[in-house]
């Protein structure tokens, strides 16, 4: 009897040691709001950022290095129904959107948000999969102080910020990419490259994109550089790439930042942009602030116009760590009707 609970004592030792050393998280977030998007007279109730859940892991495995990987799937909370996401082709001209074509090929991803397995440790993380592009992580999405969320950016309607800081060129996430990121001492850098071809993707050159960042005490900045893997055809053609500079200084009271964007679309239009924030606090929240322009000049089509031109402000107040309430309201001159949108939300993560 004695060694039988020896044995058991042991086996329970070596389980709870095992345990410690891997582990895997379920994680989510549930975002509704009541909104009027920029671009639409249409009212209703809808996504305010990417209602979603997703389970991660990392296993330790010695000497200073781990396997990690993370799942995520999108939906829309107000309905319960999967999000889809375009495979961003160039030359998608149907109605409905490449997110049609997509759906009507079967190109329905269930993990829309993230899918990807890596090795990380003191060389930095290598990522394989279906991740962010480092020029968004490492630039675009800090520089926009409402992070692509809500009406600001483009949750749901044309938006603002969006625009602002991806320029209508830039991509979120890249299928089938290869991702290195490295951070000591302040400094940090990414790189990405993908797939050119799979089967959802047909671009005419692989994706690649990268970031550079340093941070130190009050003082932040970053350049995003990426090309998008989409050339245009014909005489006007050319490769779709889009550069960001960006930083941030905290004053206490009060954090002010600035982005400028260049680049160029596959049709060979040269768009350019820039952003000034502020973002303060204010009792358990805090008070966004936005202005900015993009600007589109296409060769010999009537020269420079304005894409995207406004200002967005917004208190999010924080009711626990977990759970948010959140009014905005945004303001995009460069359209020709519906110029105004204002969301009213409730956002818990888990």
């Amino acid at each position: 009897m004695k060694k039988s609970l020896i044995v058991l004592a042991a086996l329970g030792a070596f389980a709870s040691v095992a345990s410690a050393q891997s582990s895997v998280t379920l994680y989510g977030r549930v975002d509704l709001s009541v909104n009027k998007p920029v671009g639409t007279a249409n009212k209703g109730l809808s996504n305010g950022s990417g209602s979603r859940f997703g389970v991660r892991g990392v296993e330790d495995l010695g000497g200073g290095m781990s396997a990690f990987f993370n799942l995520e799937h999108r939906f829309d909370a107000d309905t319960g129904a999967s999000q889809n996401f375009p495979a961003g082709n160039a030359g998608c001209t149907t109605a409905g959107g490449c997110a049609a074509v997509d759906k009507a090929n079967g190109f329905n991803r269930f993990w829309g948000g993230r899918s990807i397995v890596g090795l990380q440790g003191g060389f930095g993380k290598i990522t394989l999969g279906r991740d962010y592009t480092t020029a968004f992580l490492g630039s675009q999405l800090i520089a926009d102080p409402w992070a692509w969320d809500t009406v600001v950016s483009a949750i749901p309607g044309a938006g603002l910020n969006q625009a602002l800081t991806g320029g209508a060129i830039a991509r979120v996430r890249n299928d089938s990419s290869l991702t290195y990121n490295f951070a000591a001492s302040g400094f940090s850098f990414g790189a990405q490259i993908a797939e050119a071809q799979d089967e959802i993707n047909n671009f005419q050159k692989k994706p690649f994109n990268f970031s550079v960042g340093y941070a130190a005490g009050p003082l932040s900045l970053a350049l995003g550089y990426e090309k998008t893997g989409q050339v245009g055809v014909g005489v006007n053609g050319a490769s779709a790439k889009w550069t960001t500079v960006n930083g941030a200084f905290d004053l206490g009271a009060v954090k002010l930042g600035a982005l400028i964007g260049s680049g160029t679309t596959f049709g060979n239009a040269k768009n350019r942009s820039y952003m000034l924030t502020a973002v303060a606090p204010m009792g358990q929240g805090e008070f966004r602030a936005s202005y900015g322009k993009l600007t589109t000049d296409l060769p010999g089509v009537g020269g420079k116009s304005d894409a995207a031109k406004g200002f967005a402000l917004g208190y999010h107040y924080a009711l626990s760590k977990r759970t948010t309430l959140y009014t905005d309201y945004v303001r995009n001159t460069a359209l020709a009707t519906d110029k105004n949108g204002y969301d009213f939300g409730i956002k818990h993560n888990f």
